[in-house]
């Protein structure tokens, strides 16, 4: 019960409902797509997460509050090198003139302590507040983890486990930061859900590997940040490739990778290809992170460099994006999408042609590019039965044949790969 926080309807069938954010938000919103999957006036559903109060929001900040920007770190699985690219972002992003803090949100398997080794790594409280933390200073760099805290990680249970993450990030006293990089814990749980309901996250940067099941890993990530209402700005496909020292190869020990079908599917414009790289690992190792080490015109050290310039950029573009508003209407027996911007429309699709146009895996071999759905099997009548945004880029169509995996970068819906409608 109090699962829906608000519901508008209008006279031309358009339904959107608001959702409270929790662990049983996907099964919640499941359940009612499937119960009003049968009313005939429903014409357009959306299901979407209530915005969150944003002085509601703020005043869980604590020591967050002159921090400008919060980015997290992320992957769906672990071993894909999230924490190694963590801490070299933000080393990158302080070199680059920027006042940077790190938090490492692992509680289970913190990785900061190793990544940046100190002598002197205690925890104090401040003198006019003893509730509160001060992070350990690194070269310049701020940094919180519960490693540097707590030695006895195995033996706390799950409830724990967030208040911990919660509290440390939010009582530790940040300072003015432009940017703080969050290291996620790997996955798409508890920890993840409350730290994005407790803070405003301006980004999320997801890293993988070229494997195909870290691809659909990457897919999770993207959707879960998605639900949060957090933009994934940058994807990283760590160990794309090995180059040998002595020749020169370029061997791809794990496959091609999937990074040109992320970006087609989702609209994400922003994406880095990292090779396989001894020495980063080394200075993992060693608690020196490898930009500090690097000389400036190493592969690897400019491959943080445009990381960093990305993340930058693209949080800058977010607030420049122009918004669209993607609606139905019905001309005749036919369904029309929509594509708005403002009062202006910017361009009219039959429902048919974007339900043609499709470039998921189950409509398109993601090896060859070869349509796998034919023209004739999809209804002449199919509908739009629901449109969501995903990200900052795309939309996510629900189709009245059942089909739920369409997703649609506005960059694609407004080009000439998709046709207007007459």
């Amino acid at each position: 019960m109090g699962y829906i926080v608000g519901i508008d309807i209008n006279s031309k069938g358009e339904v959107h409902i608001y959702l409270k954010l929790d662990e049983n938000y996907r099964k919640i919103r499941n359940i009612i797509k499937q119960i009003l999957a049968e009313t005939s006036w429903i014409k357009s559903l959306k299901i979407t997460i209530a915005s969150q109060d944003s002085e509601k929001k703020s005043q869980f900040k604590g020591g967050l509050e002159r921090v400008k920007k919060i980015i997290a770190v992320s992957s769906c699985k672990g071993g894909v090198g999230k924490s190694t690219i963590a801490i070299n972002l933000a080393c990158m992003l302080q070199k680059q003139g920027k006042k940077v803090g790190i938090y490492d949100a692992d509680i289970y398997g913190p990785s900061l302590p190793t990544l940046i080794k100190k002598e002197d790594s205690r925890l104090y409280s401040p003198e006019s507040d003893s509730t509160a933390i001060l992070p350990i200073e690194y070269e310049g760099m701020k940094a919180m983890s519960y490693g540097f805290a707590s030695t006895d990680k195995a033996m706390i249970r799950g409830p724990q486990v967030t208040g911990i993450v919660k509290q440390l990030l939010t009582k530790t006293q940040w300072g003015d930061l432009d940017y703080l990089v969050v290291d996620f814990p790997p996955g798409t749980g508890d920890i993840q859900l409350t730290l994005c309901q407790e803070v405003k996250f301006d980004g999320a940067v997801i890293v993988t590997t070229p494997q195909k099941l870290s691809f659909m890993d990457v897919v999770k990530g993207i959707k879960m940040f998605d639900v949060l209402q957090v933009p994934t700005i940058a994807i990283v496909e760590n160990m794309s490739e090995y180059v040998c020292d002595q020749c020169d190869k370029h061997h791809k020990f794990f496959g091609q990778g999937h990074l040109a079908q992320i970006k087609n599917q989702f609209g994400i414009e922003r994406s880095l290809q990292l090779p396989l790289f001894n020495y980063l690992a080394l200075c993992s190792d060693a608690g020196q992170p490898a930009v500090h080490i690097l000389p400036e015109k190493h592969t690897v050290y400019n491959k943080f460099k445009n990381l960093s310039d990305m993340v930058v950029q693209e949080l800058i573009a977010i607030s420049k994006n122009p918004k669209y508003d993607i609606g139905t209407v019905m001309e005749g027996n036919k369904q029309i999408i929509v594509v708005k911007q403002g009062n202006e429309i910017m361009k009219k699709i039959d429902a048919w042609e974007l339900r043609r146009s499709c470039q998921c895996a189950s409509c398109v071999d993601e090896f060859t590019g070869k349509k796998i759905i034919k023209d004739n099997e999809i209804e002449k009548d199919v509908q739009a039965f629901e449109i969501q945004q995903t990200g900052n880029y795309a939309v996510t169509v629900q189709w009245s044949d059942g089909h739920n995996t369409s997703i649609y970068p506005y960059k694609t819906m407004l080009s000439d790969q998709i046709d207007s409608a007459n």
